[in-house]
């Protein structure tokens, strides 16, 4: 079972948003293939959930965060193949159709309209537009997908996509934004919600299609509005140079594990904004590491005893599994190293005072060893300090 609705408003010269261009509203019942029955122990006097009452927006936790972001990823895959731009996935949009999802379930309804099941009975609570913009406000279009008794993200999507109303909102060029919500349990066993929507001076940046997860550094990035120029970063570094805008083009992440950052400072004229997306690289790039990185000697000139008498060091790649070939850069001349070269990981580089070389006068020493990846961009230092 599938149903849609969309909204649209306009700015007149400059007044509130609530000049309503567009509603259009389609029911369509869908013969949801379930096969038997599917057993989900569900407790409603037990469960921990909030109370749905009236539409006052309530912050609901993901049912299955992987099946919302699935359908993210689904719908901006099919408008990939049709050549529209991706959708941003938006905390308030995900709020307000989780909301919904759980509404749907939790008073056995399946509409638009939210509702509120007071004696047996249901009672209009409040429309789509008054519950979406609770969540969301400033819009200038927003729309609604929802469909009930579809078992995985693959199904509910073929199910919209099979509708030409609920396509339509899937591929309708207004709609720069998305939140999807889903609920299990109930009447259907599965509820699921997209809600769509566009913001007045929101100009969202979308990285890899807004995918969760990259094996690669380099990712496609896509800008939404017609700017005259551009600036980028990664993370928190240093603003790059002003370029000539563009909607749509390849960039690179910094290669490090985690969590990464691209945000654009964009601007026309007196306008200007700054817009970020993240997504998490499950890959490093080689990042040569010896540990520790702080050693320290003490040389008793008096009696010509040394502690300590050499120092491990740890030499691995702390970036990524490959194995990375390193050799001595620089060294301080008192300072011995052995061996002087070898492959990552090396649990046990020894180092050691060149006596002959030691000064003779009392005092603290500091030098840097550096040791070099011959087959990869990556260093590594340590610093040494010798008391006399």
């Amino acid at each position: 079972m599938t149903q849609w609705v969309r909204y649209g408003a306009k700015n007149v010269i400059g007044a509130v948003w609530l000049v309503l261009l567009s509603l259009t509203s389609h029911a369509l019942d869908v013969d949801v293939v379930i096969g038997e029955p599917v057993s989900i122990q569900y407790d409603a006097s037990t469960a921990a959930r909030p109370l749905f009452s009236g539409c006052s927006p309530i912050t609901v936790p993901p049912a299955n965060a992987d099946f919302e972001q699935q359908v993210v990823e689904q719908v901006n895959d099919h408008r990939a193949s049709i050549g529209r731009p991706p959708l941003k996935r938006v905390a308030s949009l995900d709020l307000a159709a989780r909301y919904h999802a759980h509404d749907m379930r939790d008073d056995d309804y399946f509409a638009h309209t939210s509702y509120d099941r007071v004696n047996g009975q249901l009672v209009v609570a409040c429309s789509t537009r008054q519950r979406i913009e609770g969540f969301y406000p400033n819009w200038n279009w927003i729309g609604e997908n929802i469909a009930a008794g579809y078992f995985t993200p693959s199904e509910v999507m073929e199910g919209w996509l099979d509708s030409p109303g609920h396509r339509s909102n899937i591929e309708f060029a207004e709609f720069w934004e998305i939140g999807v919500g889903y609920a299990a349990g109930g009447s259907y066993y599965h509820y699921w919600v997209q809600n769509f929507g566009r913001r007045q001076d929101v100009y969202p940046l979308v990285i890899q299609r807004e995918y969760s997860r990259t094996a690669t550094p380099t990712v496609s990035v896509f800008i939404y509005g017609n700017w005259q120029q551009m600036r980028l970063r990664n993370d928190d570094g240093p603003w790059g140079t002003w370029q000539p805008f563009s909607n749509s083009f390849t960039w690179t992440l910094n290669w490090i594990q985690g969590v990464r950052q691209v945000c654009a400072e964009l601007q026309s004229g007196s306008q200007t904004t700054t817009s970020c997306d993240t997504i998490e690289l499950t890959t490093g790039g080689p990042v040569l590491s010896a540990q520790p990185a702080q050693v320290n000697f003490v040389y008793v000139l008096a009696t010509g005893q040394r502690f300590p008498q050499s120092a491990p060091l740890l030499v691995t790649n702390a970036g990524s599994n490959q194995a990375l070939n390193w050799q001595v850069g620089t060294s301080p001349p008192w300072l011995t190293v052995t061996p002087s070269s070898g492959s990552t990981p090396y649990p046990n580089v020894q180092l050691s005072l060149q006596m002959s070389q030691v000064p003779s006068a009392p005092g603290s020493y500091t030098g840097t060893l550096k040791l070099n990846a011959t087959n990869a961009s990556t260093t590594a230092t340590v610093n040494v300090r010798t008391y006399l």
